[in-house]
């Protein structure tokens, strides 16, 4: 067990006890007596806290340094066990929506404490990330898996695919011979106009 924490705890049910006893030996005004009520119920909460930490102590290893740096920089102690415990026991998500809030509300918030144990726990969990799912090259791929080779064979077999494209492939060659034969009638065809006689009796000279 952690000594410190339960010595801690201790201490601060000693005052609780302490203020109690004040209370039933000394009549007090209803004003003392709500102020003295509320710091013993604070010391109690604090006590019940310190004590669970000494079983399950605080782990902030899931918020990331700049979120931690924003709370700091709202005024809310980090070093304090309560802020600590509430940060440990809920989702990032929870956090960095109430963090937002109280920057949004800065103005309208007096005890920014009291404000994020009470609304922290309030907080949807949200998943984290892109709210847009990022589309990669995988995503247009079809989604089956390739045959296997003997089937792969069987259907070449069954459909005749070797000859099918050997049909593909001369009907490729003798289309560019029809272009070429083509190409050589028109050019078989086709005389110069400088070397007919008619062209020459024109001539001046």
């Amino acid at each position: 067990m952690n000594a410190p924490h339960l010595q801690t705890t201790l201490e601060l049910l000693q005052q609780a006890t302490q203020q109690l006893q004040y209370l039933l030996q000394n009549p007090v005004s209803s004003d003392q007596n709500r102020e003295m009520i509320q710091e013993i119920e604070t010391q109690l909460t604090q006590a019940l806290i310190t004590l669970k930490t000494t079983v399950n102590p605080p782990n902030l290893d899931h918020i990331p340094p700049e979120i931690l740096q924003q709370i700091q920089a709202l005024g809310l102690p980090i070093e304090s066990l309560d802020i600590q415990l509430a940060l440990s026991s809920h989702h990032l998500s929870q956090i960095i929506a109430i963090v937002t809030e109280i920057q949004n509300k800065s103005e309208q918030i007096r005890n920014r404490r009291d404000y994020f144990l009470d609304r922290l726990p309030r907080m949807p969990i949200e998943k984290l990330g892109p709210r847009v799912p990022l589309v990669t090259a995988k995503d247009f791929l079809p989604d089956y898996e390739p045959l296997p080779k003997d089937q792969r064979e069987q259907l070449r077999v069954k459909y005749n695919i070797d000859k099918l494209i050997q049909k593909r492939q001369q009907s490729r060659a003798s289309l560019f011979d029809k272009i070429k034969q083509a190409e050589s009638f028109i050019d078989s065809q086709a005389k110069p106009l400088e070397n007919t006689p008619e062209f020459e009796e024109d001539l001046p000279f």
